[in-house]
């Protein structure tokens, strides 16, 4: 399943009618998983699963909590625009609320790409061509913002285990391995070895670095 993410704004939600409306995909740009969703991406599912209402609107991608339907759906330049009609449940009351505050302010697809329907250019940027929509959700979070906060919380308990100074050497090495993967994970890019084979573990002090830097490029503090 794949998940992207717009904001919308707190004029396009109307409380009283319990429908909010906005884009749920945008066309024709890189997003942050270096992807180009191309215009009539969702043609087929809003001819063939809006009629039928195989289209759901969920609460933050979970399948057990729908809470609405979308009323409206088409296609432009820009992308693809909805309007949804809110369930009148105590989850679709909660998100009419959250919406209002503009506590929550995102819409996020969740798809599938069948085959033969997506192409990765020569720059290494995938266009989907086709994408198979099954729901669309309000999410409090982006997907890959959400992995980052995941990230940065196992890097603080890292940085915390790194401190004690009985760790053996399989451990820290083991350590170190989860580091890598945290870090590769943040900064989007593959996983790869930090330490070269036959090299001695770094001390407590060295991965707390390591942890310290890797924090720093995301400006956060802790």
């Amino acid at each position: 399943m794949e998940f992207k993410s717009l904001k919308f704004e707190a004029a396009e939600i109307d409380p009283d009618e319990r429908t909010f409306e906005g884009y749920a995909a945008a066309y024709g740009n890189v997003d942050s998983d270096n992807d180009i969703i191309e215009m009539n991406a969702f043609a087929k599912s809003i001819k063939e699963g809006f009629p039928a209402k195989r289209i759901k609107v969920l609460w933050q991608h979970k399948t057990d909590t729908p809470i609405g339907l979308p009323v409206d759906m088409r296609e432009d330049s820009k992308g693809l625009w909805v309007k949804s009609k809110i369930s009148r449940t105590a989850k679709g009351d909660e998100a009419i609320e959250l919406m209002r505050d503009g506590v929550i302010d995102r819409m996020s697809v969740g798809f599938s790409i069948p085959g033969g329907k997506s192409q990765i250019d020569g720059q290494g940027i995938r266009h989907i061509y086709e994408g198979k929509l099954f729901e669309y959700s309000l999410v409090t979070w982006p997907a890959n913002d959400q992995a980052i906060i995941t990230g940065v919380k196992t890097l603080k308990e890292l940085r915390e285990f790194s401190d004690n100074e009985g760790l053996s050497v399989k451990a820290r090495n083991e350590l170190l391995a989860e580091l890598a993967s945290i870090t590769a994970l943040l900064k989007g890019e593959p996983l790869k070895s930090t330490q070269p084979a036959g090299q001695p573990p770094l001390s407590s002090d060295e991965i707390k670095q390591l942890i310290n830097s890797t924090l720093g490029d995301f400006a956060l503090s802790l």
